[in-house]
């Protein structure tokens, strides 16, 4: 692998990273006016409604970004399919919605939900429109570009909803929200980017060589995020749905702040390394080492920490979802290490293989929730999630070392370290009673144990997890490029100090 390459993937993760930050921080404002205004019931209605339009629209996507990216001589023409394409299934999705609003409504038992459905299902129209130019940005490794795209739509979107839901008080602020971030976000791509679409189905055969993969790929993904609001929502109500989904959301934040935009910026940098084997394991265990420092131990701290978070973030209207972002917590940081292995696999040119790692992990989880549901409720649903994550982690592996050729137990020691470490913080913060009396009422005392649990928690994991590089004798990995990047710091402080 070049060093150019390294350093563009390395920067394209920071960009990532960092827009992944900066849209939490907006996101953490947006949700505690949210979660205060607005009831578990009203984001369960809304759930119930995106649950049947997101399944349309996952059933739908052919991947055509991805395809792009994977085909290095991609031309004008390709992009004007991709774009097409998008366009069309847009239309239909809208349409299929429109029609199927009613059943919808009358599947959950709820009539609210009807008019929820007609609105949300402008959004697939108006997202399929967004300029497929953007998508050279990632291909071209530019993502201080798409930082700039990602984070505007995420602002705009902000900006209305907070103020919505402090005037209507209702889901219909959720709503709005969404809808405005699909046409503000569709605007900004022509603004930022020269492409110009036009209708055309060409080389549409040439994309779907490999977007065919990725079609499968999201119908499993279908159930693999969904099933769990169709089951939720059906037997248990709005209430409880929108309780699971608030905390699946907190829960998820390992994954989709960490290793979420690390992947957006690893998958163009693996496909323009495709043919190098040697390389792509390189860049993959670099990548993973890193993943695991960050993501183990921010996954663990929630697991600790939610009976403090949930009343300080969320309130009082929130306690019930401690116990399922307990659970959702661990799940959360497993799935986030599936990441980089699914990325690996499609670069690779291996959709395939991901799908049918997806297509295992929705069959435990079908399995779990009708065993554990009965028996716990929706905390069973949590804890279908977890059997699932677990269960299916040794199919993801599999699939990386008989497809790309990397060993499992090389990818183990990889994450050996930042694992060993979370576990010991994890049971030393028990022994210290974090946690475990259950949800802390109030504001001011869950906030001071939220700090000093935090504090604690990443001191013990820092220093177990450096005493074991240590002992290891100190070889290359996320713990060196920590230090190194420290000692930069400082030495470009004493460069700059009077």
């Amino acid at each position: 692998m070049t060093a150019g390459v390294r350093r563009q993937m390395a920067h394209g993760a920071a960009w990532m990273m960092l827009f992944k930050l900066s849209e939490r921080m907006l996101g953490l404002l947006s949700t505690l006016v949210l979660v205060r205004v607005l009831s578990p019931q009203d984001f369960g209605v809304v759930a119930m409604a995106m649950s049947f339009i997101a399944v349309a629209e996952l059933v739908s996507a052919f991947g055509f970004d991805l395809a792009l990216i994977h085909k290095r001589d991609a031309t004008a023409s390709h992009f004007n399919v991709a774009w097409t394409c998008n366009v069309l299934m847009g239309t239909a999705i809208m349409l299929l919605m429109l029609l199927a609003a009613q059943p919808i409504a009358d599947f959950y038992g709820r009539p609210e939900v009807f008019w929820v459905v007609v609105a949300l299902a402008f959004g697939p129209l108006v997202g399929g429109a967004e300029n497929i130019g953007v998508v050279a940005f990632r291909r071209e490794l530019d993502f201080r570009k798409e930082f700039r795209f990602l984070l505007t739509k995420k602002v705009l979107a902000v900006l209305i909803t907070v103020p919505l839901a402090l005037w209507l008080r209702s889901y219909w602020a959720l709503i709005a929200g969404m809808l405005f971030s699909r046409a503000a976000g569709t605007l900004i791509s022509y603004l930022l980017h020269p492409f110009r679409p036009r209708f055309a189905l060409g080389h549409l055969g040439e994309l779907m060589v490999f977007s065919k993969w990725i079609l499968v790929n999201n119908v499993v993904t279908v159930f693999k995020e969904r099933t769990t609001d169709f089951v939720i929502g059906a037997s248990q109500g709005p209430h409880a749905l929108g309780l699971f989904n608030v905390a699946n959301e907190f829960a998820n934040l390992p994954h989709t702040e960490l290793a979420a935009p690390v992947n957006r910026a690893l998958l163009p940098g693996f496909a323009s390394i495709q043919h190098d084997r040697a390389a792509g394991e390189q860049a993959f265990l670099a990548a993973i080492r890193l993943l695991a420092f960050i993501v183990v131990p921010a996954a663990a701290i929630i697991h600790v920490v939610a009976p403090y978070l949930v009343p300080v973030l969320l309130g009082p209207k929130w306690l019930d979802a401690t116990a399922l972002m307990q659970v959702l917590a661990l799940a959360g940081g497993t799935v986030a290490m599936h990441s980089p292995l699914c990325a690996l696999l499609i670069a690779f040119g291996h959709p395939d293989r991901v799908a049918l790692s997806h297509a295992f992990f929705v069959a435990v989880l079908f399995a779990a929730l009708f065993a554990l549901m009965p028996l716990w409720g929706v905390l069973g649903a949590a804890a279908a999630v977890l059997c699932a994550a677990v269960a299916s982690t040794p199919m993801y592996l599999y699939q990386v070392r008989r497809r790309v050729g990397i060993r499992t137990r090389t990818i183990l020691l990889a994450v050996a370290r930042p694992l060993a470490a979370a576990t010991v913080m994890v049971l030393a913060m028990r022994a210290l009673a974090f946690g475990s009396s259950g949800p802390v009422p109030g504001f001011i005392e869950p906030l001071m144990r939220l700090l000093l649990a935090v504090t604690v928690g990443l001191s013990i994991h820092a220093g177990v997890v450096f005493t074991l590089w240590i002992l290891a004798g100190r070889p290359a990995g996320a713990e060196r490029q920590v230090l190194d990047r420290l000692a930069a710091l400082a030495a470009a402080r004493r460069r700059t100090a009077p």
